[in-house]
């Protein structure tokens, strides 16, 4: 099923990343198109997309979207990891030095 709709590859990746993050299963399609710019019209059925895998996690993957979308993850402050005490980005939900997830 098709959840996001990007006009680039990258952010399409960066959005698959995001909700992988939180256990959504998804992958990007549609990537392949965008080396064919100017050659065809770009419409939603030929922009780069991410395909949620496991259609019962749509409304975990609409809410994680909504969150993204409304740069909800910018206004939040840096986290420090239980487990190794480093301070982490607020983007990252896992710590950069453990990998140990953040609790919030």
């Amino acid at each position: 099923m098709k959840i996001f709709v990007s006009s680039h590859p990258i952010e399409a990746y960066i959005v698959c990343q995001y909700l992988q993050q939180f256990n959504i299963h998804c992958e990007v399609k549609g990537e392949n198109l965008y080396g064919l710019s100017g050659e065809l019209p770009f419409t939603e059925e030929t922009l780069p997309y991410v395909w949620l895998l496991d259609e019962t996690q749509i409304a975990d993957a609409q809410v994680r979207l909504m969150a993204y979308q409304s740069e909800e993850i910018s206004e939040k402050t840096y986290w420090i990891c239980k487990q190794c005490s480093e301070e982490n980005e607020p983007q990252f939900a896992a710590c950069w030095y453990c990998g140990c997830l953040d609790s919030n």
